[in-house]
């Protein structure tokens, strides 16, 4: 069984996929993986291990402890360009739910309780990282005023 949620039937979202997971993801139709994790975080080739299983892969590397807004915007693009459906992921899910929740926010107009609202009906409690909590704070806040 995968280790990713189905969102949507275009959206996907999870930790690390491994070599099952990746299989999975392409017999069932997903045709993209957009990775946030830093470089750093991982040991392996994660694109040549996503192309293998006949995938596309895109990267968008997403610091926990330097968050910018203008990367929910580089986000919210790359969800929009790349062949879906998508595979989103991070290490464990929370940065890629993050991103999501925020993303959602801006084009609904949410206010941070209903953006954490979001966050957690993605089974991830984004007020328990401080850096998190503190970047939906300071991004709904920006766009809601």
């Amino acid at each position: 069984m995968p280790s990713y949620t189905c969102l949507t039937p275009v959206l996907f979202l999870g930790p690390q996929p491994d070599g099952a997971d990746l299989a999975a993801a392409a017999a069932s139709g997903i045709r993209t993986v957009l990775d946030l994790r830093m470089p750093a975080e991982t040991g392996g080739t994660n694109e040549l291990q996503t192309r293998a299983h006949g995938l596309g892969y895109a990267a968008l590397p997403i610091d926990r402890m330097d968050l910018r807004p203008a990367q929910v915007d580089n986000f919210a693009r790359l969800l929009r360009d790349l062949p879906g459906p998508v595979l989103l992921h991070c290490a464990t899910g929370a940065r890629a739910a993050l991103l999501l929740a925020l993303a959602r926010a801006r084009v609904h107009g949410w206010n941070a309780t209903r953006t954490f609202a979001e966050a957690a009906a993605l089974g991830f409690d984004l007020r328990s990282t401080p850096p998190f909590a503190a970047f939906v704070e300071a991004v709904t806040a920006a766009h809601a005023g």
